[in-house]
């Protein structure tokens, strides 16, 4: 019992060793797991921790196979055996190891390098004749589209489909392509690209079937968002134009700078929902600052037409149920906008299906 327990804690200390961004404390982790009689979850990090901090595959390709050799029935040789499968794909000739270092020395420290470096550097990947090439040259496109630069990860993509058009990756860069438009909101092209995706087998005809229902559900929106900013301009256009109307009929009177009864009473309102927004859920604090912002502006063009009617001692019955249709209108619209520009309307669609987290 108590070997045991020893081994578990020497187990647990090197795992504790893999963890670390210290390329010393990592390598002598690996080092002193390939020494030991490691379990194969704990050599299969070992392989991990090679590629994604050491970025050395060659290293990491040996420890799979040794994995793969010793224990070829745990649970972790699936994962083991496409990771070999990769860094061969990758390593090819024994002259491709050195291409192969460089992409995994750009893949580990892509987070401290700038924007400009890592497309230089995966260009160059891309370009120069070893066995990875398209494989960096998809990484590279992935990243674009991940970090937003959509035009260039369309361009990346195209190029891979091009120059290596019957190999796996060609596939995986016509998805990336459907998939980039998507992200970019380019619903037409995106419904294109995903209609030209091979439907052949089960896996390929559902990743189809994904793409262009996220294409055509993307346009739905798309008609939404016309539909809510015409609703608003014509909501704020009805607001304004009763105000007019009731300065002028009657002989012209200019509306007063004095805050109406209804924006004193909306204004605190809008204000805390503002500060707890802010402080709570700073992901829907733009949303709830638009909504609320239009909210005060269409309480002000209605509380300033009812008081100069009131004035006037005119009726204000069938006016004021004129106003809360509009403001009605206008704040749906602009919560509907909000909520689309900032891509929360498909997070919450999904909490009101399934609830929210945790």
């Amino acid at each position: 019992m108590v070997a045991l327990l020893a081994r578990i804690a020497a187990a647990d200390g090197l795992a504790d060793g893999l963890a670390t961004n210290d390329p010393t404390a990592v390598g002598n982790a690996v080092a002193a797991i390939e020494q030991s009689q490691a379990t194969p979850e704990l050599l299969y990090a070992a392989g991990r921790a090679c590629e994604d901090k050491l970025a050395d595959p060659v290293h990491a390709l040996a420890i799979y196979e040794r994995l793969l050799r010793e224990a070829p029935d745990a649970a972790v040789a699936v994962a083991a055996e496409r990771r070999r499968a990769a860094l061969r794909g990758l390593l090819g000739s024994g002259a491709d190891a050195g291409h192969a270092r460089d992409f995994a020395t750009l893949v580990a420290g892509v987070d401290r390098l700038g924007p400009e470096v890592v497309i230089a550097r995966g260009d160059a990947l891309a370009a120069a004749d070893w066995a990875g090439a398209p494989e960096a040259a998809l990484w590279l496109a992935d990243w674009l589209r991940r970090t937003g630069r959509y035009h260039d990860a369309e361009a990346r993509y195209a190029q891979v489909i091009a120059h290596w058009p019957d190999g796996r990756q060609a596939v995986l860069a016509a998805r990336g392509a459907a998939g980039c438009a998507l992200d970019a909101h380019d619903w037409l092209r995106a419904e294109t690209l995903a209609s030209k995706l091979p439907a052949a087998d089960p896996d390929d005809r559902l990743v189809r079937a994904e793409l262009l229902a996220a294409a055509r559900a993307g346009r739905g929106h798309l008609r939404l968002e016309l539909a809510a900013e015409l609703a608003l301009a014509l909501a704020f256009a009805l607001l304004a134009l009763s105000l007019v109307e009731a300065a002028a009929r009657g002989g012209w009177q200019r509306p007063s700078l004095k805050p109406p009864l209804e924006l004193w009473f909306a204004a605190p309102i809008a204000a805390v929902l503002i500060a707890v927004a802010e402080t709570a859920q700073h992901l829907i604090a733009p949303a709830v600052v638009r909504i609320s912002l239009v909210g005060l502006g269409v309480a002000w063009l209605s509380g300033a037409g009812l008081a100069l009617l009131r004035a006037r001692g005119r009726a204000t019955r069938l006016r004021s149920i004129a106003h809360v249709a509009a403001c009605t209108i206008a704040v749906a619209s602009v919560a509907y906008l909000a909520l689309a520009h900032d891509d929360l309307l498909e997070q919450l669609i999904e909490t009101v299906r399934f609830g929210p987290e945790g």
